[in-house]
């Protein structure tokens, strides 16, 4: 009887990884750029990427964070980064709305 369960159980492993193998090989999963994303993808994707840089040391920051260090900061972000990011209360550019995938703003709250 236990047999028969493992023998079961593996089997059935088998199965599903058969045909997951499958599914992708057959050419059937949506992998084009403007395909929706696979059912769990973007969970899965967050899982594994918030799992990879929990294990990534995180050192005391090497600049000190005063008002000049700021300033600078915020110079080369915006000559650097606002056209793709964006700055607050301003529409998208030309070159972010162009993008695919579309960079993340940086000054809007997502799930707010």
């Amino acid at each position: 009887m236990l047999k028969g369960l493992i023998l079961g159980i593996l089997l059935g492993i088998l199965l599903v990884a058969g045909g997951v193998c499958y599914y992708f090989s057959s050419g059937r999963a949506p992998v084009a750029t403007s395909a929706p994303p696979i059912p769990f993808e973007k969970r899965l994707a967050r899982v594994a990427l918030h799992a990879y840089l929990d294990k990534l040391p995180h050192p005391a920051p090497q600049v000190p964070a005063d008002e000049a260090n700021v300033l600078a900061g915020a110079k080369v972000y915006k000559e650097q980064c606002a056209g793709c990011h964006g700055l607050p209360n301003e529409p998208k550019t030309a070159v972010a709305q162009g993008m695919y995938p579309a960079p993340p703003e940086l000054f809007k709250r997502y799930g707010a």
